[in-house]
């Protein structure tokens, strides 16, 4: 009885605190749900505001937003601290609660970038942000903070166009971390493997582990949230930011700033193709693997220079290994010219829009290899003389007045191609010269009467003989055509063309007419212009110069039909006697009779009277010495 009676007092004792219990968790959660329902009451009109430190400030909280937010089981009172709801303020200590408090997930906060930040920058208050909502928010949230100029460029980079994000580099959640210069390789070379290998193959990277603390990294160049990818940006921003500094590289000499400072006036730098420079720095050195100047496989070293320009210039290349220059630097000989022997490095010009690359000076710049026996010719003795006498040539003295169309080095022997004579392909081979000093803008009307000329005909034959321009005119020492001493010239023409028409062999091997020159200096022309007629005619008066024609061809200006013409021009209203008699008198007897016996009467009256005279005098002589003798005796 005594057990039932305690066991009934232990139930309703049980009941009783149930009941209490049951009470007190209504009461708790009626007055939770109330707390919330309290603030929002007040907090959800959109014009309430407060003072704070002489400004307004808005109270104002989104109920909806509130709801869905991360924080929507909490209640207000559970984050603010000090809640007095009967005062204004609310909370005269205001203090809120550390979100650790709950959030136990967040250790090694501490140690981050981001140690002093408070959560709320983050994940907002209010509205407190998911995970999952802020990674789909994506970098926006960082930017809110980060409103750095160079850091608000990022979504417009390459890597925010290609959706590289903030925690793809500093990590995410609440292990955000700086990046030391140290670490920028490694970190860049998670994504860029390939450029992290070529690097640390680079001069950059060995002065970097050596203690350089200029010396570029990733960021130096690509820069850091602003990432560029266009060489334009990186030379102007990087490589000349470095390399133009004169401390850093000092003096004139290669690789200073000064001789840096050249390629800002090139022709490289100055020609565009869109926004970026025709060609750059990376361009000829390299991007991320930059050799030392001193290795032997750096791009820019001498005997890499013709890959290195080959890259944009390829045809210009091909050209050139073609060339005499060419084969011999690919024979390693050390005089032979490259590309920037004649172009430079850093100042290239242009050779058409340049002063500094005008024709006169690229002149110059051959005469400085080819002359003062700096470079060994072997074709033929004189060949020095010739080149050095270019110098003198009305070609040079052209350029020197300032006629850019006189032809400079490059427009008879070419740019890059340039070959031997010997060669069929050459500009200056005695098939291409008429047509190499016949080109635009040099002597085109004169090509157009030599062809077809019997001179031209030979030439285009194969004829080593067959006379062309630098036959006549000479190579490098050409002369003006305009003397002022008239008769000197006409003396020298004769010269020249008797120096064929004269040789015994070259008349035997062409089967040429004999006594051509013989003939003309024994001719009434021949002898004025010996005696110092100044306008007796020479060969040229009458065959011409570039159109030398063979009198059988109607177009020859010795052609029977257009003798009164060519002679006319000496003689007007010559007869038709006249123009039509002979005029290189190789057999007089047989050309000539009349004057053949003429001649030989003259010859024999001359003789006759003169012996004559002499036995006149021989007798004279003999009587007068024989009369002297009797008046002696």
């Amino acid at each position: 009885m005594e057990y039932r009676i305690k066991n009934i007092a232990l139930g309703i004792i049980s009941l009783c605190l149930f009941a209490l219990m049951t009470i007190i968790a209504s009461e708790y959660s009626g007055s939770k749900a109330k707390s919330t329902d309290d603030c929002l009451s007040c907090h959800e009109d959109k014009d309430l505001v407060m003072d704070s430190d002489g400004s307004k400030k808005s109270m104002f909280v989104n109920p909806e937003l509130y709801k869905k937010s991360a924080h929507s089981i909490a209640e207000c009172t559970d984050c603010h601290l000090n809640y007095k709801a009967e005062e204004l303020p609310h909370s005269a200590d205001k203090k809120l609660e550390n979100c650790r408090t709950c959030h136990e997930d967040s250790k090694g906060l501490e140690k981050s970038v981001h140690a002093k930040t408070q959560c709320i920058d983050c994940h907002g208050s209010h509205y407190t942000k998911k995970v999952s909502e802020l990674k789909n928010e994506g970098d926006a949230n960082c930017m809110s903070c980060h409103k750095k100029k160079e850091i608000a460029k990022f979504s417009s980079t390459i890597h925010g166009k290609k959706g590289v994000k903030c925690n793809d580099c500093h990590g995410d959640g609440h292990n955000v971390k700086n990046i030391s210069r140290n670490q920028i390789t490694e970190m860049c070379g998670k994504c860029h493997s390939e450029s992290k290998m070529n690097f640390k193959g680079s001069i950059h990277h060995t002065v970097f582990k050596g203690g350089g603390k200029k010396t570029p990294v990733c960021t130096d160049c690509h820069g850091v949230h602003n990432t560029i990818s266009s060489k334009h940006s990186i030379q102007s921003e990087a490589c000349l930011n470095c390399h133009l500094d004169e401390k850093m590289f000092p003096g004139t000499e290669t690789g200073s700033a000064k001789f840096v400072e050249q390629y800002k006036t090139s022709i490289h730098a100055s020609i565009k193709k869109g926004e970026m420079e025709s060609a750059g720095c990376t361009d000829c050195h390299g991007d991320h693997m930059i050799d030392s100047p001193d290795d032997p496989a750096s791009s820019t070293k001498r005997a890499r220079l013709i890959e290195t320009c080959g890259k944009c210039h390829a045809d210009v290349v091909a050209n050139f290994k073609k060339s005499k220059h060419g084969v011999e630097l690919l024979k390693n000989n050390e005089k032979a010219p490259t590309c920037s022997d004649c172009h430079g490095e850093h100042s290239i010009k242009s050779a058409l829009l340049s002063d500094g690359a005008s024709k006169l000076v690229m002149a110059d710049k051959c005469l400085d290899c080819h002359k003062d026996g700096k470079i060994p010719h072997k074709n033929f003795k004189g060949e020095e003389e010739l080149i050095t006498g270019y110098k003198n040539s009305v070609h040079y003295q052209a350029l020197v007045e300032g006629n850019e169309s006189a032809p400079t080095c490059s427009d008879c022997h070419g740019a890059h191609e340039m070959e031997l004579a010997e060669n069929p392909d050459s500009k200056i081979s005695k098939k291409n010269i008429a047509n190499t000093c016949g080109q635009s803008d040099c002597h085109g009307k004169q090509l157009t009467n030599f062809e077809g000329s019997i001179h031209e005909k030979g030439v285009n034959a194969g004829n080593q003989d067959a006379p062309t321009c630098n036959n006549c005119h000479g190579n490098h020492g050409i002369v003006s055509k305009d003397l002022e001493n008239k008769l000197q010239k006409s003396r020298d023409l004769i010269q020249l063309c008797t120096n064929c028409h004269e040789s015994v062999e070259m008349i035997e091997r062409n089967e040429l007419p004999t006594k051509v020159s013989e003939t003309y200096k024994e001719s009434f022309h021949g002898l004025a212009t010996r005696g110092g007629l100044k306008e007796a005619a020479n060969c040229e008066s009458c065959h011409g110069y570039h159109n030398v024609r063979p009198s059988s061809d109607s177009l020859s200006t010795i052609h029977k039909n257009n003798l009164p013409q060519t002679c006319g021009n000496c003689h007007p209203g010559a007869t038709e006697i006249l123009i039509t008699s002979k005029i290189h008198l190789t057999d007089l007897k047989e050309d000539s009779p009349w004057v053949f016996w003429i001649t030989r009467f003259y010859i024999i009256l001359i003789f006759g009277l003169i012996g004559f005279m002499l036995l006149h005098n021989i007798q004279d002589y003999r009587k007068k010495k024989k009369s002297n003798a009797k008046n002696e005796n």
